[in-house]
């Protein structure tokens, strides 16, 4: 008996592991970073902070003793956040920085000059996607409030300035990369979830008139009544965001409390809270500018840090460049002397030579580098960089 051809199973798509992804940028209040970091990052990666960042506090008089204080301005040691899609899988690292809100002496603006310098443009080429984690502002049951616009009321102008002065930062990011939209941007309002139309009693309201216009037959949907623009609201924050000409911001309600509840959609059929924050930032290509090596990116995260410290007043030069290319190196080495196993005789032999050639060009590759560091030990060290930098880069087309 014959037996009946079954069909080959189809190949599943290969998922593509993104293994040098662009960074995660957290921005969040001074004032408000340690209610709102360690709940957020907790929920999102899954690792608490255990250790949280301190750091020294400057004391009120040279008598008075330092002090150290928690704060997360350039903590960059979390857990990464570890995304798997069908298509990817990538472990995407985490940068969190405070911003000042409306000080005196300081404010969003000074974070906004500071990140949009020629020092920081290694910074932004870092950065996949923005996260800004603000406090919700609440509804005031004051009623001598009702006659100003809630807009210019202090607390919510503030963060209204801070996300124009976060939204700057982003737009040039998106320019610097050729579109509009390149990188996400999520703005979290955190607090108690509200109805669209503000308080239970408005959206009551509001549904008893929508229901009473569909028997009318007069037409009129939820949009036409305002229900989405309801002061504080989401609807209300994405419209404050398009009249500040701010694009590709998603606003999100996340409860902290809610955190491994029961998974909820709004009435267009998406996530809510943190599965729906998730789901923004898994949509996104973390995939660093074409895979391609640049100079200019090599110490990438000790440029990062002595950026968000205010340390700029020295480099270090490339020696840890040199070593980790040489590291590179050696594992290719390793993995093209493993390669090669299961092929059949035929093709050993030209795979053989081949192999044997590949291995000898990365030895006098990784002489050169020890050359690098020898020739450039003594040098000054500006002059040290640029001799650094363009051995690398020579080495690098040579591969």
């Amino acid at each position: 008996m014959t037996t009946p051809l079954t069909s080959a199973p189809a190949d599943k798509p290969k998922v593509k592991i993104i293994t040098n992804p662009r960074r995660l940028l957290i921005l969040t209040p001074t004032t408000q970073s340690l209610t709102t970091i360690p709940p957020l990052l907790h929920s999102l990666t899954g690792v608490p902070i255990t250790n949280p960042p301190q750091q020294e506090k400057e004391p009120e008089s040279k008598e008075a003793p330092t002090t150290q204080t928690t704060s997360f301005a350039g903590y960059t040691t979390h857990s990464p956040l570890r995304l798997s899609t069908k298509y990817y899988t990538a472990e995407v690292p985490l940068w969190v920085d405070e911003i000042p809100l409306l000080e005196k002496t300081e404010s969003s603006t000074q974070w906004r000059t500071e990140f949009l310098s020629g020092e920081a443009e290694i910074v932004r080429e870092a950065v996949g996607a923005l996260v800004v984690c603000v406090h919700a502002p609440e509804l005031s049951s004051n009623p001598t409030d009702r006659d100003t616009d809630i807009a210019d009321r202090e607390d919510v102008r503030a963060v209204r300035e801070l996300m124009r002065d976060v939204g700057a930062v982003k737009s040039v990011i998106d320019e610097e990369r050729g579109g509009m939209g390149d990188v996400p941007g999520v703005l979290v309002l955190v607090g108690g979830k509200k109805s669209a139309s503000g308080t239970a009693k408005a959206a009551a309201t509001a549904t008893a008139t929508a229901m009473a216009e569909d028997e009318l037959g007069l037409g009129v949907g939820d949009d036409e009544l305002g229900e989405d623009a309801a002061p504080l609201s989401v609807g209300w924050w994405e419209d404050q965001m398009f009249d500040m000409g701010l694009f590709g911001w998603e606003v999100i309600e996340w409860d902290p409390a809610e955190q491994g509840g029961e998974v909820t959609r709004n009435k267009f059929g998406e996530y809510e809270g943190m599965p729906r924050i998730k789901e923004v930032l898994e949509t996104h290509d973390w995939t660093a500018s074409g895979d391609s090596f640049d100079v200019d990116e090599l110490d990438m995260d000790d440029d990062f840090d002595e950026f968000m410290s205010g340390d700029k007043s020295h480099s270090r030069g490339f020696g840890d460049e040199v070593n980790e290319l040489e590291r590179e190196m050696f594992g290719l080495r390793m993995a093209i002397e493993r390669g090669g196993d299961g092929h059949d005789d035929s093709e050993g032999e030209n795979e053989g030579e081949e192999e044997e050639d590949q291995v000898e060009s990365i030895e006098a590759l990784m002489l050169r580098m020890q050359s690098i560091r020898d020739m450039s030990a003594d040098m000054p060290e500006a002059q040290r960089k640029r001799f650094a930098a363009k051995a690398v880069q020579d080495i690098m087309r040579d591969l």
